[in-house]
């Protein structure tokens, strides 16, 4: 994600529902012309959401503190329709300022484990997170420490697009405490844990990730970091051994190798 490769990525946002989708999609928008040679997305149907709807007497909680009987599973169903086309309308809706063709995948199990396997072609994956705060937070950057060169470039030119100051949180094992840097920008962690819990802490708009460099190991540190942060996560070099996947999963090919009936 260094400045002289920075035009023409392939983007894909992943999330469990429109709201989340929505998020990633807000960050997209601000990426300047010539940013995004390719956009796709893929709306995952989480089992364990499908699995709890068949538990009898069940309720959740709403945001306000209140409960009510959680929807059956005919209205998750439904939901997840309404959900899949205000996603490929608004797919469609972003990529068309960047001349681009898009293509939009479906599939079912864990967000993070299926987006993982559906970034294999794409440059970049974005985790969406429905926005819970309402005043933009911080763009993080989650790194080992040590030179970053490429990598803080990629948090400064995405925090100047989002209009804020990079954060730079660095993990070394080798200290002995938490500490601070310079103006509070730039926070180094002994482990990923404390850092994760820092973030929990933070009002973050975005984190970006490198999966090629660490400091995070596979796709259960990427679900614990999304969860940590609350908000879209960006992930470079998401590419997974093939080990690691599943041959019965469906990957959405990046607009290249799209079907015309999926592309705009």
């Amino acid at each position: 994600m260094n400045s002289s490769h920075a035009p023409g990525l392939r983007i894909l946002v992943g999330a469990g529902s429109f709201a989340d989708a929505a998020a990633g999609f807000r960050i997209i928008e601000q990426l300047p012309s010539g940013f995004c040679a390719g956009l796709g997305g893929i709306l995952v149907e989480e089992a364990a959401l499908l699995a709890t709807s068949e538990i009898p007497d069940r309720r959740v909680i709403l945001s306000s503190g209140k409960t009510t009987s959680a929807p059956s599973q005919s209205q998750l169903r439904m939901l997840w329709k309404a959900d899949a086309r205000a996603f490929r309308k608004l797919l469609a809706h972003v990529s068309g300022p960047y001349d681009t063709q898009w293509v939009f995948m479906q599939d079912k199990g864990e967000l993070v484990r299926t987006a993982l396997r559906a970034a294999l072609d794409w440059d970049v994956l974005v985790l969406g997170y429905r926005q819970i705060h309402r005043v933009p937070g911080k763009v993080i950057h989650l790194q080992l420490s040590g030179p970053a060169g490429d990598q803080e470039d990629a948090s400064s030119r995405f925090s100047h697009l989002l209009a804020t100051e990079p954060v730079i949180f660095s993990i070394n094992e080798t200290l002995d405490e938490p500490l601070g840097g310079q103006a509070s920008k730039s926070f180094h962690f002994k482990s990923l844990d404390d850092a994760l819990a820092a973030l929990a802490r933070t009002n973050a708009q975005a984190v970006l990730v490198d999966f090629g460099r660490g400091p995070i190991q596979g796709q259960d540190d990427l679900l614990r970091i999304l969860e940590a942060a609350r908000c879209p996560v960006i992930v470079s070099d998401a590419s997974q051994p093939p080990s690691l996947l599943e041959h019965s999963t469906q990957i959405p090919p990046h607009p290249a190798n799209a079907d015309p009936q999926n592309a705009g």
